[in-house]
Formats: C-alpha cells, sequence, structure tokens
C-alpha cells in the first residue's frame, strides 16, 4: 500500500479561513435553523465544489438555491442518525464560511490516514482559490521495496 503525505494548503485568506476555527451542527433543530436562515440569506456567496476548478465570481441567487436544495436533500438522507456532524460554520449566527460534508464519505473520526476529507461543498463569502495539487505519494525505502513490507 502506497501511503501520501498530508496535503499542504496554500498561504491564502481563504486557505487560512477553511482551517480557522469551525463549530459543528449536530442537533437536528440545529441544522433546521441552519437551513431556513441560509434560505433568506442576502450578499455575495461563493460555492465551491473542491474536485471543480474555484469559481472566479459569486454565485447567482438561483445557483446558491440549488446547491443549498442538493445540500440539503444530502444531509437530510442520513435524518436516521442521532446527530448531523456533517455541516460546519465559522460563526453559528451569522456564517460566513461553511463546509458541507457528505455524510456517508467522511472518513472515520480519527483520521489514522493523515489525508484530509474533503468537504462536498464549501459555501463561501472569501473568494475561493483552487485546491493545491494532490501530494505526490510517499516512496517506500529501498529495505520495504525489497522484502515487500509497508
Amino acid at each position: 500500500m502506497t501511503r501520501t503525505s498530508a496535503r499542504t494548503l496554500p498561504d491564502t485568506p481563504f486557505w487560512k479561513a477553511y482551517q480557522g476555527r469551525f463549530f459543528g451542527l449536530l442537533a437536528w433543530a440545529e441544522v433546521d435553523a441552519f437551513w431556513a436562515s441560509m434560505s433568506g440569506t442576502t450578499g455575495d456567496w461563493f460555492v465551491f465544489d473542491p474536485e471543480q476548478p474555484a469559481p472566479d465570481r459569486v454565485a447567482s441567487a438561483a445557483d446558491l438555491a440549488n446547491v443549498l436544495t442538493k445540500a440539503q436533500a444530502l444531509i437530510n438522507s442520513r435524518r436516521d442518525m442521532s446527530h448531523c456532524g456533517a455541516i460546519y460554520v465559522d460563526d453559528a449566527r451569522n456564517p460566513t464560511f461553511i463546509k458541507v460534508f457528505d455524510p456517508s464519505a467522511m472518513g472515520s473520526s480519527c483520521n489514522i490516514s493523515g489525508i484530509p476529507i474533503l468537504p462536498r461543498w464549501i459555501i463561501s463569502r472569501i473568494r475561493p482559490d483552487d485546491m493545491p495539487p494532490p501530494p505526490e505519494p510517499v516512496k517506500p525505502s529501498l529495505f520495504k521495496r525489497l522484502t515487500g513490507r509497508s
């Protein structure tokens, strides 16, 4: 098995904010209140799918509403769980940076691989930068390659 080194994020305002302090919306009542507040949000929002190039302009009201509808459907598909844990915001009352994870693809809580799990959508007031290229695989030592040990 080939291991990879952890991804280093660029030193930009967007990626600094991405690595900032976030609060998880755990209780379903918090999630419902969040969806209600976001449905009436105004102003400029960037919607970023980390698997795509970063957007160069803010989302239209229709595009933002479409992503919020998709995100809500994805999160609500896991209502059978006792808590949510897939939405993280920088400020619970007035969010400006939101990470929405796919609840069925969040990995383990201890993240032993060292490879961070990316959100499905990042919704931000800050213009996103493209994802950095994936890290190069860590080449095993000569001894490990010769002996086949990992």
